[in-house]
């Protein structure tokens, strides 16, 4: 039997409802329980429209649901990499900014935050740009693009949250919808319409502080598994609410950001868009997780999180998997069609760029190309030479040239195979 949440197990299914004092029992039953987590972290959880409480420690179940979707996370995360390794540098490339476009596309989707792939892909392709205009969601795509470097926020005290909000909604929250206090928001308010309240978060920025530190201190120890802890953290900021606007996109930020460091970038960059895809699951298993019935119970939010985000990776695995077959197939035929190592050289990066971008914003431009090769071997290839190259290519229609400032090309379609 699926395992079920106290709010169901007091139906008993077709038989008489459960009593209070049996629905009592199991729920110290679940939390002695050999495979039960009890963390240190009391969640405000909804007690009718109007009342919170938060007397419960939140607890999960290791069932063995969770443990096969972790493995099958891990197994995923693994042959992300097997695909991706071999992928030649453009391509690898060209496929991160094709995510990085994507997540904060659809994290801003989410939140019915309005823009477009267009917009954010313009900011993408100019990550490599010495002195990139200024454009909105710029903040935004740094920081995502800093952790996939390497760079990554230790969280260590409560500043430390808000740092990270204001550069990852730098120019994107309203003066009016700011925190309104000295690091968080200090007044009430509640996630829902104005029909429905479906959660009522800590009321003040002291309350708010009183459960933000013990989550930091959670964050940091080492005695649960790296996603678990993830999801259950995640589960806690949206709960808290620390902010008046943002939380849900810098929640999912701090889950992209995390396990991105933790397992494979790709994964990491594909959370927003397979949450998208799941929305109202997502945020049943939320309102689930939020409600006192329940008594802090996250096992099936768990659940549910990790199916999410096994999705997303098998939609990588696939992309990838297609991607690098076209690859291949184009590489061969590139070497037929061309005799010249340069000239080879010169298109399959074009090639590279074509099929792993999603947009020609992300795409290679002309400078970006000349200076990579050059600084592989610049004997071989001379900046001036390989300029010339591509004109020559470009009156030959095997390049088109979509852009002038900075000048791009993109490879015909006919030197494409496998489309």
């Amino acid at each position: 039997m699926d395992y079920q949440l106290l709010a169901t197990f007091k139906y008993n299914g077709s038989g008489p409802s459960r009593t209070p004092e049996e629905i009592n029992r199991e729920y110290l039953r679940r939390l002695k329980g050999y495979s039960t987590i009890v963390t240190h972290l009391f969640p405000v959880l909804d007690h009718g429209e109007f009342d919170q409480i938060s007397s419960y420690p939140l607890f999960l179940v290791q069932t063995n649901q969770i443990n096969m979707l972790i493995n099958e996370i891990m197994r995923n995360s693994k042959m992300i990499t097997k695909i991706a390794d071999p992928l030649p540098g453009v391509a690898k490339h060209s496929y991160t900014k094709r995510l990085l476009t994507s997540e904060i596309y659809y994290t801003n989707e989410i939140e019915g935050v309005k823009t477009n792939k267009k917009e954010i892909g313009t900011v993408v392709g100019e990550l490599d740009s010495k002195k990139p205009p200024v454009r909105r969601l710029a903040s935004a795509v740094r920081l995502y693009n800093a952790t996939l470097t390497g760079k990554t926020y230790q969280i260590n005290e409560l500043k430390d949250l808000r740092r990270i909000y204001d550069e990852l909604l730098k120019g994107e929250i309203s003066p009016e919808k700011l925190p309104d206090g000295k690091i968080f928001r200090d007044k009430e308010v509640y996630i829902g319409n104005s029909s429905q309240k479906m959660h009522v978060p800590p009321k003040n920025e002291e309350e708010i502080s009183e459960r933000l530190t013990p989550l930091i201190d959670f964050m940091n120890e080492h005695d649960m598994l790296d996603i678990t802890k993830a999801l259950v953290t995640h589960f806690m900021f949206e709960n808290i609410h620390p902010f008046i606007d943002g939380n849900g996109r810098t929640g999912r930020y701090l889950l992209s950001s995390y396990l991105a460091s933790k397992m494979d970038a790709y994964t990491g960059l594909s959370i927003s868009g397979a949450i998208h895809s799941n929305q109202s699951s997502y945020y049943k298993a939320f309102k689930e997780a939020d409600t006192a019935e329940n008594r802090a119970d996250v096992t099936i939010f768990v659940k549910k999180m990790l199916e999410i985000i096994a999705q997303g990776q098998q939609r990588v695995i696939a992309n990838l998997s297609n991607l690098s077959k076209q690859l291949r197939l184009t590489a061969d035929q590139i070497n037929v069609e061309f005799t010249d190592e340069i000239d080879r050289t010169i298109i399959y990066i074009f090639a590279q760029s074509k099929l792993f971008s999603e947009s020609i914003e992300t795409g290679i431009k002309d400078t970006a190309l000349k200076d990579f090769l050059y600084e592989q071997d610049p004997k071989k290839f001379h900046k001036r030479e390989l300029q010339r190259r591509i004109k020559e290519f470009e009156e030959r229609g095997v390049l088109i040239k979509i852009k002038s400032k900075p000048i791009q090309h993109v490879i015909s379609k006919q030197y494409l195979r496998g489309l």
